[in-house]
């Protein structure tokens, strides 16, 4: 009997070998779609479907702020326009990058400056119990979590990422040394609150993946030093990952660009199980991540750089790291992150028949 899909996926992330692997990789933005649809790309059609890959089935629920501030436009000048996001961060990027998905952008001014603003951030938008964060169909997602064919995932905001968001990034790395009482306290509170939004709302709900958004590594380092991470961070993730597995998820990653070597043994040791998508332009390689890692899952680490070049470098790029990694096992093939506009539809069909063909 052929395996559904999430049968695939947990033998796959339990080093295991299902019949078929289960591929994925994240959801094809607008940017990109608009050069394929000139490359021959079928308006309307899922890429998935067209190319014979995978995808996770999800909760349709608000896990960050709630209500999102409303965009108010500021000024549109020289092709540029300055507006408050949906995050209550002013910026300014270009007009023609609205929507692309792709996107340089600079942050003028960021909605928590100073701890009245963090009291009033979370008594006014991070209410867990609030019933309007399920959106249409989550009765009927919860009931699919049991009986659907597709793995299912929860994607919440880790610790890291919200007070970024609270902050940005430079305050931020400030505040660590400058406020670590302030710090302590927003991180308690991110604790307390995602531990609640998932008591009240996974109720019932199989759950084969939590997803803690954090992005907290760049190019060559983590963007704060492992020693605040293991005081600060070690503790509160373990509390948030065992409560997440009270409440019906089977295992917990975490989303993380950049460099992530300082970073993976440091999620190990607090209780994650995997991270994705392991961005291979941020100096290091997913071999060498996996083999100082046994028994750690990775999500992603295909190059998405060679999606612009030729289709011998695709080749070079998937197949050996490929037949590596499926060998070891505790991994799902997926571009490690989105997939640019200036790749091409050709080459990423051929990543995917590749991926196919290495098992």
């Amino acid at each position: 009997m052929e395996m559904t899909l999430r049968e695939r996926y947990s033998k796959m992330m339990n080093f295991e070998r299902p019949d078929k692997p289960f591929i994925w990789t994240f959801p094809i933005r607008k940017a990109t779609m608009d050069e394929w649809l000139k490359q021959g790309h079928p308006e309307g059609v899922r890429t998935e479907e067209l190319l014979g890959y995978d995808w996770f089935d999800s909760l349709p629920l608000v896990t960050g702020h709630w209500p999102r501030f409303e965009r108010v436009i500021v000024e549109e000048k020289d092709g540029h326009i300055t507006y408050y996001d949906e995050e209550g961060a002013l910026k300014i990027e270009g007009v023609d990058a609205q929507g692309s998905g792709f996107v340089t952008r600079k942050w003028l001014k960021f909605p928590v400056e100073n701890r009245e603003d963090f009291i009033r951030m979370k008594e006014e938008r991070y209410n867990p119990e609030d019933m309007n964060r399920r959106v249409e169909g989550f009765d009927e997602a919860i009931a699919r979590s049991h009986t659907g064919n597709r793995p299912f995932m929860v994607v919440i905001q880790g610790f890291y990422w919200t007070m970024r968001q609270w902050l940005g990034f430079e305050n931020l790395s400030m505040a660590f040394y400058d406020m670590p009482d302030l710090i302590d306290e927003m991180m308690d509170f991110i604790l307390e609150y995602n531990v609640r939004l998932l008591e009240k709302h996974l109720k019932g709900a199989r759950v084969d993946c939590l997803m803690i958004n954090e992005d907290m590594a760049y190019k060559t380092a983590m963007m704060v030093s492992p020693s605040i991470f293991r005081e600060k961070f070690i503790p509160r993730y373990r509390e948030l990952a065992n409560a997440a597995r009270e409440n019906g998820v089977d295992l917990v990653f975490t989303d993380s660009d950049g460099h992530v070597k300082e970073l993976v043994p440091l999620l190990a040791e607090a209780g994650v199980e995997g991270l994705s998508p392991v961005e291979i332009a941020s100096e290091q390689r997913l071999e060498d991540l996996a083999d100082a890692n046994p028994g750690f899952r990775f999500l992603g680490g295909l190059d998405k750089r060679v999606l612009s070049r030729t289709k011998a470098d695709v080749e070079r790029e998937v197949v050996s790291k490929a037949k590596y990694m499926y060998n070891r096992g505790g991994w799902i093939p997926a571009v490690d992150h989105a997939v640019p506009a200036d790749a091409k539809l050709e080459n990423f069909k051929y990543m995917i028949e590749l991926v196919k063909e290495c098992w």
